[in-house]
C-alpha cells in the first residue's frame, strides 16, 4: 500500500511537470508565431518561427495544432526569397538551387496542409512555374503554371489570387501567341502576378 502510494505520489508529481511545461511551451509557441510574423512583415527574409521549449519541439506545436502553420510561413519565406533571388554571376545556379527549395516546401504543404494552405501553397508553385526562365521549352512552363493556377482555384475556389494568375496567365499566351505564334517565356510574368507571399503570412486560412 505504501510502494502504491508513493507511485501515484511520483506519477501526480511527473504530471503536475509535464502540465507546467506544456503549457509553457504553448506560450513560448504563441509569443514565437506572433514575434515571426511581425517580423516577417517588415522584413520577410529575417522571419524566424522558433520557440525556446522545455519539451521536446513537436509537442507543443502539435498540441496547438500550428505545424501546418509553421510549413505554410516557412514555404511562403523561401519561396518570396527564391523570388526575389536574381540569375546572378553563376548562371543562375544559385537561384535554381532556392527554387528547388521552395518548390520541395511548397509542394508539401500542397500534399499534407488543409485545403486553403494547400490552394495558397498550389498559386505560389504556379508563380514559380510562371517565371522559371531556366529551361528552352516555354510553352511547357506556362502549361505547368496554368494547370498548378487550375488545380489551386480547384481547392479552395475563394483563392482570387489563383484566379487572377491564371487570367493573367492565358491573356499573356494568348496574346504572345497571336502576335509570335507561341510563347517567348513566361518570365516577364513575375511582376504582374499576385499573391506572391507578401503581407501576413499564413493570412486565410
Amino acid at each position: 500500500m505504501i510502494l502504491l502510494r508513493y507511485c501515484l505520489g511520483v506519477g501526480a508529481v511527473v504530471l503536475g511537470v509535464a502540465a507546467l511545461a506544456l503549457a509553457h511551451d504553448i506560450r513560448m509557441w504563441d509569443t514565437a508565431v506572433g514575434r515571426g510574423d511581425a517580423r516577417y512583415a517588415l522584413e520577410a527574409r529575417d522571419a524566424r518561427w522558433t520557440a525556446g521549449t522545455w519539451l521536446p519541439r513537436g509537442l507543443g506545436a502539435t498540441t496547438l495544432a500550428i505545424n501546418d502553420d509553421l510549413a505554410i510561413r516557412g514555404a511562403e519565406q523561401r519561396f518570396g526569397i527564391a523570388l526575389a533571388t536574381p540569375r546572378g554571376f553563376d548562371n543562375g545556379r544559385h537561384r535554381a538551387q532556392l527554387r528547388g527549395e521552395a518548390y520541395l516546401e511548397l509542394s508539401n504543404v500542397v500534399a499534407t496542409g488543409t485545403r486553403a494552405q494547400a490552394s495558397r501553397a498550389g498559386n505560389l508553385l504556379g508563380i514559380l512555374a510562371a517565371t522559371d526562365d531556366s529551361g528552352s521549352d516555354a510553352a511547357a512552363a506556362e502549361r505547368l503554371a496554368a494547370e498548378t493556377f487550375d488545380s489551386a482555384i480547384r481547392a479552395d475556389a475563394t483563392n482570387t489570387d489563383a484566379k487572377v494568375n491564371l487570367e493573367l496567365l492565358l491573356r499573356r499566351i494568348r496574346v504572345v501567341g497571336e502576335r509570335d505564334g507561341g510563347g517567348t517565356g513566361a518570365g516577364d510574368l513575375g511582376d504582374s502576378l499576385a499573391g506572391a507571399g507578401s503581407g501576413k503570412p499564413g493570412s486565410g486560412y
